[in-house]
């Protein structure tokens, strides 16, 4: 099955490193300068060959997405890198992103190391992890203090609101909060004690 995945990411990076290319030869035609409209690659779904990469790896299984990261041939995971940098610029997918980088770093290491080519973009992908990653921490660092709040506030209100238990219960006077001086208090209390 993970086979299957890394087959996935596979052809997910061909298909968008075709559609840069064609995108690019667009742009650079005759076409691409007199305005009109270039036809995208429906194999895309219509999605930028980034942000189709992000899709792909979010419908990899989370227990498989390890396994198929590691039958990428080295080739495909410097294009994976480069999608990986290409997202973390936009900020989407952070935390799905990190996760492939460092698993992809891991373990492939040392092939990583030798291609001098990745030297820039494993800098640029360690510091924008960094601050992608800072950032995240800290709007879940809000999101629990705002919720530590609303909690708070929420049973400070539900205390002001209390509500006597059973009100309607035989024996229970519902005039014993109205105080001694009270005339009409004492008045209905002389009456319910003659009633008895």
């Amino acid at each position: 099955v993970s086979i299957a995945a890394g087959d996935r990411v596979a052809e997910a990076i061909e298909l968008a490193d075709q559609e840069l290319f064609e995108i690019n030869a667009f742009r650079k035609s005759s076409k691409g300068k007199d305005g009109d409209k270039r036809t995208p690659n429906p194999l895309l779904l219509g999605m930028e060959p980034p942000l189709y990469m992000l899709w792909v790896l979010r419908t990899v299984k989370s227990a498989e997405l390890e396994q198929s990261l590691l039958v990428l041939p080295s080739g495909h995971i410097e294009r994976l890198i480069y999608y990986l940098v290409v997202l973390l610029r936009r900020d989407i997918g952070t935390e799905l992103c990190a996760k492939a980088a460092i698993f992809l770093i891991k373990t492939h290491e040392n092939q990583i190391v030798a291609n001098h080519s990745l030297t820039a973009p494993l800098r640029e992908l360690r510091k924008l992890m960094k601050k992608r990653l800072v950032d995240k921490r800290d709007k879940i660092g809000v999101n629990i203090a705002a919720m530590k709040a609303v909690g708070r506030t929420t049973n400070e209100r539900k205390s002001a609101f209390s509500i006597v238990e059973d009100e309607s219960a035989p024996g229970v006077d519902i005039w014993a909060g109205l105080g001694l001086g009270s005339d009409v208090a004492a008045a209905l209390q002389s009456n319910k004690r003659r009633k008895r």
